[in-house]
């Protein structure tokens, strides 16, 4: 392979000897690469094939892990919802392993009814924003708008985060505001517990990603993709790098 840091294929190599590994990857800048349009976003040839792949391996469990929800998420990648890939949609508050995932308190209901209705009123100061509905939480997207457009955005939905009950997600370009407390970080690593893995594999290039690698063990495997502070023991550059990654796998 071509292109990855020192050791981190001998690392891989490691983790793939041990009994049991979970292979987990965010998808959007990880699988697929950033784009303007969310909806338009497609994983790179090869890496949903070498993940099904994986997922049939004996002692080997496959998650994909994002912020989409969990619909979208499985629209985009073609990965069903039944299948044998572990799908984690809205940072780890959906899961299709899990019947009571869309389960909100009257109260979660009231609050994101509430939300909603705040969120759509940050049109009148930044009119090109895309806004993001999801069952447990409303997004706040401001990739492509002019500075002071973003500034302005990103100032009202920090500011509507600090609402009680509402739990605040800062990503790229993106303000995820959720009636939910959920992390990237907690869903891996119950799944690792669930199947006592002996080892994680975890892909991932945004600040939501840093739940995950900041709990990683010696054994795991944590590679940040892109630029930007990590916790991750490796870095590699994009969604080619990535493709890589999985095939040695």
């Amino acid at each position: 392979m071509t292109g990855l840091p020192d050791g981190l294929a001998e690392a891989l190599s490691y983790a793939a000897s041990l009994p049991t590994l979970v292979v987990a990857t965010d998808f959007d800048g990880v699988l697929a690469p950033i784009v303007l349009d969310p909806m338009t976003s497609r994983p790179v040839e090869g890496t949903i094939e070498d993940l099904r792949r994986l997922a049939g391996r004996p002692g080997v469990r496959v998650a994909l892990v994002s912020g989409r929800d969990l619909a979208t998420l499985s629209q985009l990648t073609g990965v069903e919802l039944d299948g044998p890939i572990r799908l984690v949609g809205s940072h780890g508050a959906e899961s299709n392993n899990r019947r009571d995932w869309g389960a909100l308190t009257p109260s979660q209901t009231a609050i994101l009814t509430r939300l909603t209705r705040q969120v759509r009123g940050l049109r009148d100061s930044a009119r090109g924003i895309r806004i993001e509905y999801k069952p447990s939480a409303v997004v706040v997207h401001t990739r492509g708008l002019a500075d002071a457009e973003k500034a302005a955005a990103t100032k009202g939905a920090k500011a509507l985060g600090r609402q009680p009950g509402v739990h605040r997600k800062l990503g790229k370009d993106v303000v995820e505001l959720t009636v939910v407390r959920a992390d990237k970080g907690t869903a891996v690593m119950d799944l690792a517990a669930e199947v006592r893995a002996d080892a994680v594999v975890y892909l991932g290039d945004d600040a939501t990603d840093e739940d995950v690698f900041e709990r990683m063990g010696p054994s795991d495997v944590g590679i940040k993709v892109g630029p930007g502070e990590t916790a991750a023991k490796w870095r590699v550059e994009g969604p080619t790098q990535v493709a890589e990654i999985l095939h040695l796998l």
